[in-house]
């Protein structure tokens, strides 16, 4: 990085980017994202866009490049895909009213495993970032995992051989690690890395404190003690660490979006069959061996779901199977009523073709980013709920009697979404009506 900052907007753009190192800085000047230095010249390689230069007083002339803000959304993308991490930085004050330089702020960071952007996500797959938390001289490891799209957040103690396996059954897009760890991350896109190429984020090893990770669980969630999360004091101390920073460093990247966030789900071995990760390619369970076959997985063949959703929940179930008898009976039981009833079941698949995304709706709203149209398809399908919970009223196994009563039509919140918004709203708010 250029140490020369002769001109105020310079002085300012070198400040916020030294607290974002990591990061390609989107400086908001006027209509445009401008990116200056090591930042402009990486830009326009892989977005392909001019590389020119800014005056920089006495410091001479510094590389620049720049996007429109109407078109930042699609450059953005691209970067994520490639790996990448964007902080937009926005003017936080009107020009007009600035006594000097405009004011200027981070306002979030975008990164491989923190997007709420349809465009990033897959609507059948999570998106999931993980932390690992591993303490020196131990035989295991604590893994946690979020989903901010849908708000699903889960953690375990697992053995550290079983991390490999862990990350691909996740199928994760970043992974978070304390910096005493920092020696393996450097072994990633090598055949010996654990990581693969997936993208790597440390934080300092105090991030991963159990105590500061803990109090900062409980202050989120706003409960007194973590055994509200069926998470004990003694033995998931790794969990609750990898959990702990995992939170925090969302919530640093994500200021004010984490408020949708659901409860850690706490995995126990003894619950769930753990399958490696050569067994499942071998068993072609969500991925054939080889593609040019033509060959389907078992969750091709299976996989009729009509809701994003459901389709998640399956691919999760499989990746996931239960190794508790109890469990299994009641999804075998729910399976065969739904065999048997016919004409509740053909019901209740008409009212789902009309479900959208519920998960990721909520989950928009939840971080204050859902516009009109995300709104009324909120709306919308929370009015095919009573109509599920009556096409289903008839049937008695315990598992849809649980799942029946635990849904909430939300009559309130529909009721207010189809009174106060346009049928024919666009899609952001800024296009008026």
């Amino acid at each position: 990085m250029q140490k020369g900052a002769d001109t105020p907007l310079m002085r300012q753009y070198l400040e916020l980017k030294g607290r974002h190192p990591d990061a390609i800085l989107f400086f908001r000047v006027g209509d445009f994202y401008e990116m200056f230095f090591e930042d402009a010249e990486e830009a326009s390689r892989l977005l392909d866009l001019t590389l020119t230069s800014r005056n920089n007083g006495g410091a001479g002339r510094v590389p620049l490049a720049g996007v429109p803000v109407k078109a930042a959304q699609e450059y953005v993308q691209r970067l994520i895909r490639l790996g990448r991490r964007v902080a937009i930085c926005e003017q936080v004050e009107d020009p007009a009213q600035a006594d000097g330089i405009v004011k200027r702020e981070v306002v979030e960071t975008i990164t491989p495993g923190a997007v709420f952007e349809e465009a990033l996500l897959d609507s059948n797959q999570n998106n999931f970032l993980a932390a690992i938390y591993a303490r020196s001289g131990t035989t295991t490891a604590g893994i946690a995992w979020v989903d901010i799209s849908t708000g699903e957040f889960g953690c375990a103690v697992i053995d550290r051989h079983e991390i490999v396996s862990e990350l691909a059954r996740l199928d994760v897009r970043e992974i978070l690690l304390p910096r005493s760890l920092e020696s393996l991350a450097e072994t990633r896109n090598t055949p010996d890395s654990p990581f693969g190429t997936c993208p790597l984020t440390l934080k300092d090893d105090w991030c991963f404190d159990p105590e500061i990770a803990g109090e900062g669980l409980c202050r989120h969630f706003g409960v007194q003690s973590l055994e509200s999360f069926g998470l004990a004091e003694s033995g998931d101390g790794d969990a609750v660490s990898a959990a702990g920073a995992l939170l925090a460093y969302l919530t640093e990247i994500q200021p004010g979006s984490m408020r949708h966030l659901r409860a850690p789900r706490v995995e126990r071995p003894e619950a769930i069959l753990h399958v490696d990760e050569m067994t499942r390619r071998n068993l072609e369970i969500v991925d054939v061996l080889r593609p040019e076959s033509g060959g389907s997985s078992l969750l091709k063949v299976i996989d009729h779901t009509l809701t994003p959703m459901g389709a998640r929940a399956l691919r999760g179930w499989l990746l996931r199977p239960l190794a508790d008898a109890k469990p299994i009976r009641e999804r075998h039981d729910a399976v065969a009523e739904l065999l048997a009833a016919g004409n509740a079941r053909k019901q209740a698949r008409a009212v789902l073709r009309d479900v959208r995304d519920l998960e990721r709706l909520a989950g928009r709203v939840g971080a204050r980013r859902a516009g009109p149209r995300d709104l009324l398809a909120l709306g919308s399908s929370l009015l095919g709920i009573p109509e599920l919970k009556s096409a289903l009223a008839e049937l008695e196994s315990e598992l849809m009697r649980r799942t029946l009563n635990g849904l909430d039509a939300l009559a309130d919140v529909a009721d207010l979404i189809g009174s106060t918004i346009d049928a024919e709203a666009p899609a952001t708010l800024g296009e008026g009506g």
